[in-house]
């Protein structure tokens, strides 16, 4: 038998989670009590698994025995596979439900092995290592981002209310729909309309974050880079004058460096200055004449 036309709607299936919601915190607060009995110490240090556990064991009891929540019988809806003809396997009622209560710490567990794995892969070169890094950082926040999103379209078009449900294909229906009340649906709509605007400006004040963070970085990787530069040309202007090329003549740094026939080099100016005087290398001897003398291009 096919119930596609028997689909539950948004009330039916809100009004479920919500009831289950209230009849597991119950069960939590009695783990917690009887918790309680065996000492402060245990308390404090198990105290947030009852939580976890009353969920595990309210739903899993009742998939188990094949058994409405009790969310669902007080709405009158059943868990059905993803063809809307018979009821889902325990195997796969049990996947939803720890993917439901306990997908968030496997999520948050799986990026970190990644993570690891990343820092310590030798083969990754360093530039795609530090984007795989920024990228499973972000990873983090994505899931209330995805269940917000998940659930506008819930209160858009109906379905399936969890996540969970959605990636394992369990649908919910009506067992008597045709006795159900008519609800108007208009204010879950707008609710849905409302949540995806939030979650639509929520990212992009995240990406604006981001993006001004990224910036950031390039303007400090910039002024890092042109520090290390003035470095750098400081460090090569502030070199001793004695290491610089000098003129004998002068005793000061070459200017305008001139080279004689004999090999020698002394500044134009100083050079010519001594031939007016004498005709001969000032280092030599030899004789030299102002024709002679090389002025050179570009030589330090």
């Amino acid at each position: 038998m096919n119930f596609r036309n028997a689909r539950a709607r948004q009330p039916e299936i809100v009004r479920s989670v919500q009831k289950d919601a209230r009849y597991t915190n119950e069960l939590a607060e009695d783990l917690s009590d009887v918790l309680r009995l065996s000492g402060p110490r245990n308390w404090i240090k198990y105290n947030q698994l009852c939580k976890l556990l009353a969920e595990l064991s309210y739903h899993g009891f009742a998939s188990l025995n094949n058994l409405q929540t009790l969310g669902e019988e007080y709405t009158g809806i059943i868990q059905v596979d993803g063809e809307f003809k018979q009821i889902p396997s325990r195997v796969l009622q049990l996947l939803a439900i720890v993917l439901e209560f306990g997908g968030d710490a496997l999520f948050v567990r799986l990026l970190q092995k990644l993570e690891l794995y990343v820092a310590h892969h030798e083969e990754i070169v360093p530039e795609a290592k530090q984007q795989l890094q920024k990228l499973i950082r972000q990873l983090h926040h994505s899931p209330s981002y995805i269940k917000a999103l998940h659930k506008s379209l819930f209160y858009l078009k109906a379905g399936r209310y969890q996540l969970s449900k959605r990636v394992t294909g369990i649908n919910y229906v009506l067992i008597r729909h045709w006795l159900q009340p008519e609800f108007s649906l208009y204010g879950y709509k707008i609710l849905g309309i409302i949540t995806f605007l939030q979650v639509s400006v929520s990212l992009a004040i995240s990406s604006w974050d981001a993006w001004k963070e990224h910036k950031r970085h390039q303007l400090e990787a910039l002024k890092q880079s042109s520090k290390r530069f003035l470095q750098r040309a400081e460090s090569s202007n502030s070199k001793p004058v004695a290491n610089a090329p000098q003129c004998i003549l002068c005793l000061e740094v070459r200017c305008n460096t001139s080279l004689t026939p004999c090999g020698h080099l002394f500044c134009w100016s100083c050079l010519l200055d001594w031939l007016d005087e004498r005709e001969e290398c000032p280092l030599c001897r030899e004789t030299l004449k102002k024709s002679q003398v090389i002025q050179l291009q570009n030589f330090a």
